[in-house]
C-alpha cells in the first residue's frame, strides 16, 4: 500500500500504523473510508497518507525511530490505543508530530476524540426502546482503549435500563463475528438483539443467524457499528450505529496538517454517532401473539 523512498519527497507524507492482531485493517470498510476522507483532504495541501500494517506492537515501535531518522514520514496517526501504550510518547521524544485517533490524550499529542461511550449508550437505548430485554454484544479486542470505553458504557446502559447483557470478545474479523454469534444464539439464554463493534462481524453474524434457522429481525435483531455498502446491501439491510467516517478522515487530515505545522496538542471532538434503522432491527416481541418467539427460552432449537 506504500512505496517509501526516504528523503526523496518534499511534500508532507503521513502514516497510519496498525497491528494485524487488532483487526483486518487493510480490508476493514472503516479504514477504507477513513483513508478516502484523509486522502481527499490532504490532496489539497499536496500531502499524502499511507497505511502500514505491522505484525506486533514491538514491530510498530521499532518503525518510528527509523521514520523519524530518515525523514520518510513527517507525522503519524496512532490508532487502537491500549493500556501502557508508549507509541505516542515515543513519537514526541523523536520529534515526530503525532495525532491520536480515539484517545486518550497525552502531553505534546494532538487528539481527535470519538465519543464511543455516548454511541454505545445510544445503541443500548435504541434496542431497549424496541422492547429487547436481553442484549448481546460482540466486541473488538478487549485490550483496546475504545473497546474498554464501549464495554463500560454497555454495562452502565444495561443497568440504567434494567436489561440483561451478554458479551463475547471478537477480533473484528468475519470469522470471529460468525463464531461469537453462533455461541450466543446456541446458548441457554439467547439474546433477542446483538450489537457488533464493527460491520464486518455484523454481516458475518447475520449469515450465522440465518444458518441457525433464525429469522432477522423477527427472532433476533442485529445492530452494526459503522455503516458501509455491505451493510446497506445485506439481506435484510443492517441497522447501524453510524459515524460519518469519511468526514472523520477529513477531520483527522486537518488536525494532522495543523500538528505538522507546529500546532501541537490540537484537540477536536467528533460529533456523536447516530442510529440508522433498517431491516435488521424490530420491536420485541415482533411475532405478535406467537409466545414461542416472544420468549427465546421457549423457541425451538436451531
Amino acid at each position: 500500500m506504500d512505496n517509501l523512498t526516504p528523503g526523496t519527497t518534499a511534500a508532507p507524507r503521513f502514516a497510519i500504523a496498525v497491528q494485524s492482531k487488532n483487526g483486518p485493517h487493510g480490508t476493514d470498510p472503516f479504514f477504507e473510508e477513513l483513508l478516502t476522507g484523509m486522502e481527499e483532504a490532504l490532496d489539497q495541501h499536496g500531502a499524502t497518507v499511507f497505511l502500514r500494517q505491522f505484525s506486533s506492537y514491538q514491530d510498530e515501535l521499532d518503525a518510528y525511530p527509523l521514520w523519524a531518522e530518515s525523514g520518510a514520514v513527517d507525522a503519524v496517526v496512532v490508532v487502537d490505543s491500549q493500556d501502557e501504550d508508549s507509541r505516542a510518547g515515543l513519537c514526541v521524544k523523536l520529534g515526530l508530530p503525532v495525532v491520536v485517533l480515539g484517545g486518550p490524550a497525552g502531553d505534546g499529542v494532538s487528539l481527535v476524540d470519538v465519543d464511543n461511550s455516548g454511541a454505545m449508550e445510544m445503541a443500548v437505548d435504541f434496542l431497549a426502546d424496541l422492547g429487547h430485554k436481553t442484549i448481546g454484544r460482540v466486541s473488538g479486542p478487549a485490550h483496546l482503549h475504545h473497546t474498554k470505553s464501549r464495554s463500560l458504557a454497555f454495562e452502565q446502559a444495561l443497568a440504567a435500563r434494567d436489561v440483561t447483557g451478554l458479551s463475547a470478545e471478537g477480533n473484528y474479523s468475519a470469522e470471529s463475528g460468525a463464531a461469537r454469534t453462533r455461541d450466543m444464539l446456541s446458548g441457554a439464554k439467547r439474546p433477542t438483539a446483538i450489537v457488533y463493534d464493527n460491520s464486518i462481524m455484523a454481516v458475518a453474524g447475520l449469515e450465522a443467524a440465518r444458518r441457525l434457522g433464525l429469522k432477522v429481525p423477527e427472532e433476533v435483531s442485529l445492530l452494526a457499528w459503522d455503516d458501509g455498502p455491505h451493510c446497506r446491501l445485506a439481506d435484510p439491510p443492517l441497522s447501524v450505529v453510524s459515524l460519518d467516517v469519511y468526514e472523520l478522515g477529513r477531520i483527522v487530515a486537518a488536525v494532522l496538517m495543523q500538528t505538522y505545522s507546529g500546532a501541537l496538542q490540537t484537540v477536536v471532538h467528533v460529533p456523536t454517532a447516530r442510529i440508522v434503522q433498517r431491516g435488521s432491527t424490530s420491536g420485541w416481541p415482533s411475532a405478535g401473539s406467537d409466545s414461542k418467539l416472544a420468549d427465546p427460552a421457549l423457541r425451538p432449537r436451531p
